[in-house]
């Protein structure tokens, strides 16, 4: 009996064989039937790490969205404490049971008004603006020098100080302080014939004529002077001279008020 080289599978067999036995064998395997023990034995598969690598994703992935849901609940359960629950600011507030909350304080609204100190001579009037809210109340700490409206309209009554308030509900008050000088005097400039002075008013003299003219109505020195002094000139005690023909403007100042008359010289 000698040994066979299988030209197929390269496996050495008795020649008492008609055929390579191990290439029966495996023919029989492939067809259904069941492997022979002995002979050849066939090689095992690795085995395939899919199966655990997508049981331990699953797993991760169902730890990941328990803790995004159930975090929360499951830190109290652990910890023993419960946390407040998370409203949104703008409805209404509730605690643990449900029950309506008070809001929380807000910051106060600042107040602002477009001037904080007012000049006024008695008499004048003004209007203060307010800005922060829509509705403000207004008042005066001595209505008898400064009296204010609802809609921040000022009237200077009498020579004084007073304090102008705007407030509102949650929200920090702002104030003017308005001073009140005395009303301007009623004052005219008079010649030995009477009044010149009416607003606007004019008067007229020759060239080389001249005019003496004082203020009634204060016991201040006047200052004087002409606006063009080759039509007319005025020197220190208020006399008006005519210089040439024209027109010009004289000035008189006294007690913080300014009276201008025009001056024609024929």
């Amino acid at each position: 009996m000698s040994l066979l080289k299988c030209p197929k599978c390269g496996e050495m067999f008795s020649d008492s064989y008609k055929e390579c036995p191990f290439c029966l064998e495996d023919e029989e395997y492939y067809n259904g039937g069941k492997k022979a023990a002995g002979h050849r034995v066939q090689k095992q598969k690795s085995p395939s790490i899919a199966g655990p690598a997508m049981l331990l994703v699953v797993l991760l992935l169902v730890g990941f969205l328990g803790y995004t849901f159930l975090g929360d609940n499951i830190a109290d359960l652990i910890s023993g404490e419960k946390k407040p629950p998370v409203v949104n600011q703008d409805d209404d507030k509730t605690d643990d049971k449900g029950d309506k909350q008070d809001d929380p304080v807000k910051d106060p609204v600042v107040l602002t008004l477009d001037q904080t100190t007012l000049v006024l001579k008695a008499g004048d009037s003004a209007t203060l603006m307010a800005g922060g809210a829509d509705k403000v109340l207004w008042s005066s700490s001595d209505g008898s020098v400064v009296k204010v409206d609802e809609n921040g309209n000022l009237i200077a009554q009498k020579e004084g100080s007073a304090t102008i308030t705007i407030s509102a509900e949650n929200a920090s008050s702002a104030v003017c302080v308005v001073t009140v000088t005395a009303a301007p005097k009623d004052l005219e400039v008079v010649t030995n014939w009477g009044s010149l002075y009416v607003p606007n008013e004019a008067f007229s003299i020759g060239v080389g004529n001249s005019i003496d003219l004082k203020v009634s109505g204060t016991d201040s020195t006047p200052s004087w002077e002409t606006t063009d002094t080759d039509i007319a000139t005025v020197d220190a005690d208020g006399v008006v001279t005519g210089v040439s023909g024209g027109n010009t403007t004289l000035i008189v100042k006294v007690d913080g008020q300014t009276i201008k008359i025009t001056v024609t010289v024929n």
